[in-house]
């Protein structure tokens, strides 16, 4: 009788360690868009030669900033940068970031393991509706913007 009380709270001992362990991939979060490329700088695929044109952008989780820089004479001209606050923040998943404001959607979804990025525009004003669509590749480039 005492070894089956023995086994029975040893058993019991096991089942209860197993069940009450927690499962590592449970506790992993996932990070959001602005987590995940805070920094990162994107440069607009265009058919200009980066001597002649570059327009760069780079989201900045700290300051919840976009960061715009248009190059209009090529990487080594002039710089013209300009810095938007993150807000009407609509979505923040790992891949995708959605701003909505008025009639206006613009939505980043970032595709290809994280080397490309689609910037897409919408305005659903029924007077004047548009929709213009935007790719960009991860870049190594500096924002240089001083």
């Amino acid at each position: 009788m005492i070894k089956k009380t023995v086994l029975l709270n040893l058993l019991f001992m096991v089942v209860f360690a197993f069940g009450c362990s927690s499962n590592e991939d449970e506790s992993i979060e996932t990070q959001t868009f602005l987590e995940k490329y805070d920094g990162v700088v994107w440069l607009e695929d265009s058919t200009y030669s980066l001597d002649d044109y570059a327009y760069l952008i780079q989201f900045l989780q700290s300051s919840k900033s976009l960061v715009d820089n248009e190059m209009p004479n090529g990487i080594d001209g002039s710089s013209y940068c300009d810095t938007q606050p993150l807000t009407y923040i609509t979505e923040n998943t790992e891949d995708t970031f959605v701003r909505t404001f008025g009639t206006t959607t613009l939505s980043y979804t970032v595709t290809n393991s994280g080397a490309s990025l689609k910037f897409k525009v919408v305005d659903t004003d029924p007077s004047d509706p548009d929709q213009d669509v935007y790719y960009y590749s991860r870049s190594n480039l500096g924002m240089n913007c001083n």
